[in-house]
């Protein structure tokens, strides 16, 4: 089989390059702040593929050392369109803040800006002729999340009342986040039953965020009234990161697979911004939020000729990962993070071949809820709070390519829990409620040279 010219990898980079910077879009988590699955094939396995290693997508995303599996030149597009649905209730009894604040019990619900959304994808894995050694490259839209809360004069919803002095709340609340990366590396099959992806995957990557208000950075005292208020971080701030992943496979036997990976920290420079308060002084905000590290367990199951199994378990660590582990407030005002816990997710699916060129496929995912209930109020503009996914799809073969769709539905999960300030902490009398969930499809090409 030929090899790949050097203009031909110049081709695929400079893809991959304006696929992921022409294409700026906020993805919505639904494993913590994760995607749960990697393209169309494996969103509709529920996002299984650490031991099945069933196509290049989700081998790339889960377990670099499924790539072995695969022989020849493999390439794969995709593209996932996200159509979230997310409210914020919020309730203040008479006087909660103090005799007369206020002086009424007030409550509303406000429904984000419905923001749908396209990401792309495409992966690409070459296994020469001969060869024990298989090299990859993909661009992958891994995680994020966002809102659009519009802000109130009138109390309707008083977490969104303007802020001080004028109400008591954040005002409109929105962020974007996103986070794509572009890992490539290599894979090698020590025996035909082992294969290992190991250390020599490098993972670039970049994010963008937006956050209005901005509660990381502490409140300025500045303007006429003189009372402290939190600047907005309004425009896509970008910052720079990279990690590695490894991974293997065993084959048991002709029945069962088994796979296990870890993928590091993704660890990125701090988001910047230069915001000039009422006054117009200058100030500088400054965030890091990280990728949390990410262990996978998983195991593929081949009954039948026609029929594939995958199983996996997945295991994030949100609580040791900058941005999400602190919780509460800063001596100067400021928020120390978002008070994320470490989760399990599990997922699960079945393909199977119902005809010559067409294969039917349905899965299943849970996740645990990284926000404790308790810290609602901290976690309004990411409400990753869905838990329970079912999906499905199908690969039609048309010629040489194969088309593959996926839809899964993220039903609808709520957190409650109390307001909070730097003076008080938890006010008695109050409560917050985020609501969120989704709906999702994509569609892609495959297709091995």
């Amino acid at each position: 089989m030929m090899q790949w010219k050097q203009s031909q990898w110049t081709g695929l980079s400079v893809s991959l390059f304006f696929a992921f910077f022409l294409w700026p879009a906020t993805v919505f988590g639904t494993d913590g702040h994760f995607l749960h699955g990697a393209g169309p094939v494996n969103e509709a396995m529920g996002g299984a593929d650490t031991g099945l290693c069933l196509d290049a997508t989700g081998s790339i995303a889960w377990n670099p050392a499924c790539t072995a599996e695969f022989f020849g030149k493999r390439i794969e597009f995709h593209g996932t369109l996200f159509d979230p649905w997310r409210s914020l209730s919020s309730t203040v009894d008479a006087n909660a803040f103090g005799q007369g604040m206020p002086s009424q019990t007030l409550s509303g619900t406000t429904v984000s800006k419905r923001d749908m959304s396209v990401m792309p994808g495409v992966a690409f894995i070459d296994h020469p002729q001969g060869s024990s050694t298989v090299y990859y490259i993909a661009m992958l839209a891994v995680s994020g999340f966002g809102v659009d809360y519009a802000g109130n004069t009138n109390f309707s919803n008083p977490i969104l009342s303007s802020q001080q002095p004028n109400g008591f709340g954040f005002g409109r609340v929105r962020s974007n986040y996103m986070l794509v990366t572009i890992p490539m590396g290599l894979a090698h099959q020590f025996h035909h039953k082992l294969s290992l992806g190991a250390g020599l995957a490098w993972t670039p990557a970049l994010s963008m965020l937006q956050v209005i208000p901005a509660p990381f950075a502490a409140p300025v005292t500045a303007g006429n009234h003189g009372d402290p208020y939190y600047l907005a971080a309004g425009n896509n701030a970008t910052a720079y990161g990279a990690g590695f992943q490894g991974g293997m496979t065993y084959k048991v036997n002709d029945l069962l697979r088994v796979g296990l990976s870890y993928h590091s920290p993704v660890w990125f420079s701090d988001f910047k911004w230069r915001r000039a308060d009422l006054t117009g002084a200058e100030h500088t905000l400054t965030f890091r939020m990280n990728l949390p590290q990410v262990i996978s367990l998983g195991a593929g199951l081949y009954p039948t000729k026609t029929t594939k199994i995958g199983i996996d378990a997945r295991w994030f660590n949100y609580a040791n990962t900058a941005g999400f582990s602190g919780q509460g407030f800063r001596p100067d005002g400021s928020v120390a993070g978002f008070g994320w816990t470490n989760i399990w997710a599990v997922g699960g699916g079945v393909q199977r071949q119902v005809a010559r060129s067409l294969k039917l496929m349905l899965g299943y995912n849970f996740s645990q809820n990284p926000v404790p209930a308790s810290l609602t109020f901290f976690n309004i503009s990411a409400p990753a709070i869905v838990q329970h996914h079912l999906t499905t799809g199908l690969v039609r073969t048309v010629g040489k390519w194969d088309l593959n769709l996926s839809y899964y539905h993220a039903f609808e999960n709520s957190i409650t829990g109390p307001w909070y300030s730097p003076a008080m902490g938890a006010v008695p009398g109050t409560s917050v409620t985020s609501r969120m969930h989704e709906n999702s499809g994509s569609i892609g090409l495959a297709r091995t040279f």
